[in-house]
């Protein structure tokens, strides 16, 4: 069987390189990995990086640094509505805000972080070619929006529309977004609770710590130190749960994006005893992306308060490095959540109409 065609749009420098190479030769036996570097004549923009960005069958993006060359030929894959998955070793919350709606993996290479990457890469290339994961992009939102069917390679035969092998409706979409939205609250209720949890001890022992240090003693130090160790261990227990919660939430919430898309795109939803149904979800979705606001709000404080006990103890230290990194992740998987909820009640509008989303 022929392979599938991976472009991989990067910055010309050998660090870079050095990963492509490396993904080159985990997926080869599925994958025919090119960039424009593998042409050989990097003078002729034709040959070695449209030609090949308008054949392939996926591209991957590597936005790290934000390279203008690597924008200018992402712009041209978005143009030729190529299914683009986008990885970058800089913080997501740095990414440009049309960008940011769309998902992204952040990456490094160290053994286990590269492996995620690596995990993620074959979830998303074989979806591309299954059309199990949806793709989007600026041009395709801007095409969609103004209902055109000029450009023939922007024809939803291929991009957004559901696999085959599925006849999901209108009910189908909203009972399974019902399903994946109760879980969703009950793993955020389940974290929160989790941090109530890890407050209490940092306050317990950061009282005990208190109430030593006014009274002195030749032992303060050690019990100081064993108190800091009480409170790493908290800290530690919490980010380990937390860890495991952001990915549920951040797959959970992949799998509501993309139901919610379906069920606008779906032809059912623009029947008149439909709309009112979709409108009313519409406003639940605005109010978990209010929810999400402001739920980053108080972790972010929390990552203020925590940072602040660094430099005490070494497992203090350690342990606040972790859950910041933790916490960090899930500041953005909410900034991902709420530009998304804007798109998706954007391109509602086209459907429904005006939505009153402060009901």
């Amino acid at each position: 069987m022929e392979k599938k065609k991976v472009f991989v749009i990067m910055p010309f420098k050998d660090e870079f390189f050095e990963v492509y190479e490396m993904l080159k030769t985990e997926f080869a036996e599925s994958f025919e990995f090119t960039n424009a570097g593998d042409e050989g004549n990097q003078q002729n923009i034709l040959k070695d990086i449209i030609q090949p960005i308008y054949e392939a069958d996926v591209v991957i993006a590597d936005l790290t640094g934000l390279n203008p060359n690597v924008m200018y030929e992402l712009g041209i894959a978005h143009t030729f509505n190529k299914k683009t998955i986008t990885i970058t070793q800089d913080d997501l919350s740095k990414l440009p805000f049309d960008l940011k709606q769309y998902r992204a993996k952040d990456y490094n290479t160290h053994f286990k972080k590269f492996a995620e990457l690596v995990a993620y890469l074959k979830t998303n290339l074989n979806g591309a070619i299954d059309n199990s994961v949806r793709y989007g992009n600026p041009v395709k939102d801007f095409m969609d929006s103004i209902h055109t069917t000029e450009v023939p390679w922007f024809s939803d035969k291929d991009v957004l529309k559901l696999s085959d092998n599925t006849d999901k409706g209108f009910i189908d979409f909203l009972a399974d977004i019902e399903e994946n939205a109760e879980k969703l609250t009950q793993t955020i209720e389940e974290m929160t609770a989790d941090m109530q949890t890890m407050n209490q001890g940092v306050s317990n022992s950061s009282s005990e710590i208190e109430r030593v240090s006014k009274n002195g003693g030749n032992s303060q130090a050690a019990f100081v130190r064993k108190e800091t160790k009480k409170i790493a261990k908290c800290i530690d227990t919490f980010s380990q749960k937390l860890r495991v919660n952001n990915q549920i939430i951040s797959d959970l919430w992949d799998e509501l994006e993309k139901d919610s898309l379906g069920l606008i795109e779906s032809p059912l939803s623009s029947r008149d005893q439909n709309k009112e149904s979709l409108k009313k979800y519409l406003i639940s979705l605005n109010g978990t992306r209010e929810a999400a606001i402001e739920s980053a709000t108080s972790i972010d404080e929390i990552r203020t308060s925590l940072n602040e006990t660094k430099g005490l103890e070494r497992s203090l230290n350690q342990a606040v490095r972790f859950v910041d990194d933790e916490l960090s992740k899930y500041i953005s998987f909410t900034e991902r959540l709420g530009v998304s909820v804007e798109k998706i009640i954007g391109k509602a509008r086209f459907v429904v109409g005006e939505i009153d989303i402060q009901k």
